[in-house]
């Protein structure tokens, strides 16, 4: 799913490149290595034409899933399946309910 930058802090760009620079261009959980291509079953390095090859991209995931917490160590540079495992609930509720389902939710207040 595409970033809308718009719900992120105006400098996130920046705050990106500094989480992915502190983490050494490695997967803060796995330690797979930025843009390298890996077996997707078997998660090792490999060749970009071989079968199953995929390309690794680190994302920037706020770990307590909260937008509007920037700070540093809130933020983790996971590649894209830790990510998704990271927020995998939220996937699971996004195609279930649509993704703005907590937007339209009526608040009861007892």
């Amino acid at each position: 799913m595409p970033c809308d930058y718009k719900d992120y802090h105006p400098k996130w760009k920046l705050i990106v490149r500094l989480i992915k620079k502190r983490a050494g261009g490695r997967c803060e959980r796995c330690g797979v290595v930025n843009h390298s291509w890996i077996n997707s079953k078997t998660r090792e390095i490999c060749l970009q034409d071989e079968d199953n090859a995929v390309r690794v991209v680190l994302t920037t995931a706020h770990l307590d899933h909260n937008k509007n917490n920037n700070r540093f160590r809130n933020l983790a540079a996971l590649c894209q399946r830790c990510h998704l495992r990271h927020d995998i609930k939220q996937h699971i509720a996004n195609r279930r309910y649509g993704r703005n389902w907590k937007k339209h939710q009526l608040k009861l207040e007892i």
